[in-house]
């Protein structure tokens, strides 16, 4: 992946992550957003800490951490459904 990929990927991220707090109530409303054309292939990703609101994106064998306490909230929240 060259740099300049990787920094589509990212703000892409960026971008659906801000999406998915418009989605939730968590801004003013507008449309859902859409993948990047060359999004593919597997993503992972995972909670680092929870209480800080750090993800850590694994692209291509290195991390990425990102904060953004919406979006955890959002997944610590779906966990914890799912375990029920």
């Amino acid at each position: 992946m060259t740099d300049s990929t990787r920094r589509g990927f990212l703000t892409a991220a960026g971008l659906t992550t801000a999406g998915a707090a418009v989605l939730a109530g968590a801004g003013p409303s507008e449309a859902e957003p859409t993948l990047p054309r060359d999004a593919s292939g597997d993503l992972v990703a995972y909670v680092r800490d929870v209480r800080k609101g750090e993800l850590v994106l694994m692209i291509e064998g290195r991390e990425v951490v990102v904060v953004d306490k919406r979006l955890v909230t959002r997944l610590a929240a779906a966990f914890a459904r799912a375990r029920s």
